[in-house]
C-alpha cells in the first residue's frame, strides 16, 4: 500500500497543519452545519477531511457516497443525488456525499445540485472538495461552509516526512528531506509518494539521484505536448493523439512539466503568451494523484474551453 494511504489521517488529531481550518470545521459541525466546500490545492487534504467528516456524522462505509465529477459533470449526477436523498440510512446515523473537483460539474449540473443544498434532511450531509471555487456559481457557495485548506508549511511537512519515516523504520536524512520538501510545494500527498520512491534505498546520494528526475527541468516526455499547446489553431485532436502517445506511469511528472514550462513562457518572454496562460490555468487543476492520466485529458479539454 502506498505511503499517503497507508498513513492518511482518520481522524482531526491525526491531521498535520491546517489547525484553523479543522478548528472551524468542528465548529460548524457542532453548529448543525450539513453543507461544506472544501477548498484548497491538489493534495492537500481536502478529500481525507472530507472523509474525517463523514465518520464524525456517523456514516457508515456503505452510505459514504463519492463521486469523481471530473468524470460526472451533468445533470444527471444532480438528478440521482436528488432521488437518493429520499431515503434514510441503511446503517449508521447519515448519509453522506463526497463530490470530488466540484467545479468541474456543468452550471446545469450546479443549478439542480441548489434544490438539494436548500432541503437538506437531518440525516444527509454534503462535502464539497474544489481546487478552483471561482467556477462555482456563487448561489452555490453561499450554501456552504467554506474551509479553506492550505499546502503544509516546510516545518509541517519535516515532522510528517519524518514521522512517517519513523513509522517504518527507517530514517531520512535532512538533506533529502529538504529536497522533497522543495518539490512537493506543500503537499502531503506528493511529499508521501516522492518518501516512498527512496525510503528504501541505502544511500543520500541514491536518494538525491532519484529525486532530481522529478524536478520540472528534466521532465522531456512532456515537451512535445508543451509546443503543440504553444501552437495556434492547434485542436484537441492534436493534442489528445500526442497525450496518448505519452507512455508514463507518473502523470503528476508531465502535469508538473508543462506547469514548469508555461510558467517559463510567461516569465521570461517579451510578451503575454495567452496560450500559456490557458495551458497553465487548465493544468494547474489537474488532480493527477487522485483521477491518474485521466485528469491531463480534463485539464487539454479545460485549456480549449479557455482559448474558445
Amino acid at each position: 500500500m502506498e505511503l499517503y494511504r497507508k498513513y492518511r489521517p482518520s481522524n482531526f488529531e491525526e491531521i498535520v497543519g491546517n489547525e484553523n481550518a479543522v478548528k472551524g470545521l468542528r465548529k460548524e459541525l457542532e453548529n448543525g452545519s450539513h453543507v461544506f466546500l472544501f477548498v484548497g490545492p491538489a493534495g492537500c487534504g481536502k478529500t481525507t477531511l472530507a472523509r474525517i467528516v463523514a465518520k464524525e456524522v456517523g456514516a457508515s462505509d456503505l452510505c459514504i457516497n463519492e463521486i469523481n465529477s471530473a468524470e460526472n459533470r451533468g445533470i444527471e449526477t444532480a438528478r440521482d443525488i436528488l432521488e437518493k436523498m429520499k431515503y434514510n440510512p441503511s446503517q449508521g446515523d447519515a448519509i453522506v456525499w463526497i463530490l470530488d473537483e466540484m467545479h468541474m460539474i456543468t452550471n446545469a449540473g450546479q443549478n439542480a445540485l441548489l434544490k438539494a443544498l436548500e432541503e437538506v434532511p437531518e440525516s444527509v450531509y454534503f462535502l464539497l472538495c474544489t481546487t478552483d471555487p471561482q467556477k462555482l456559481i456563487k448561489p452555490l457557495v453561499s450554501r456552504c461552509s467554506i474551509v479553506n485548506v492550505s499546502p503544509l508549511t516546510d516545518e509541517e511537512m519535516k515532522y510528517l516526512l519524518k514521522r512517517t519515516a519513523r513509522a517504518e523504520g527507517k530514517k531520512i536524512s535532512s538533506e533529502v528531506c529538504e529536497k522533497i520538501i522543495e518539490i512537493a510545494q506543500g503537499g502531503s500527498r506528493k511529499a508521501l509518494k516522492l518518501l516512498a520512491k527512496v525510503l528504501g534505498l541505502d544511500s543520500d546520494e541514491e536518494k538525491l539521484s532519484i529525486l532530481k528526475k522529478e524536478t520540472v527541468s528534466e521532465n522531456e516526455e512532456s515537451i512535445e505536448l508543451c509546443r503543440a499547446l504553444l501552437k495556434e489553431n492547434t485542436n484537441f485532436q492534436t493534442l489528445a493523439r500526442i497525450l496518448k502517445s505519452i507512455d508514463t506511469d507518473d502523470p503528476e511528472k508531465i502535469r508538473q512539466g508543462v506547469m514548469g514550462y508555461m510558467n517559463s513562457v510567461l516569465l521570461n518572454g517579451n510578451k503575454f503568451n495567452p496560450m500559456a496562460a490557458a495551458a497553465i490555468q487548465a493544468f494547474s487543476q489537474a488532480d493527477t494523484y487522485r483521477n491518474g492520466k485521466n485528469s491531463l485529458t480534463v485539464a487539454l479539454l479545460d485549456y480549449t474551453d479557455l482559448l474558445g
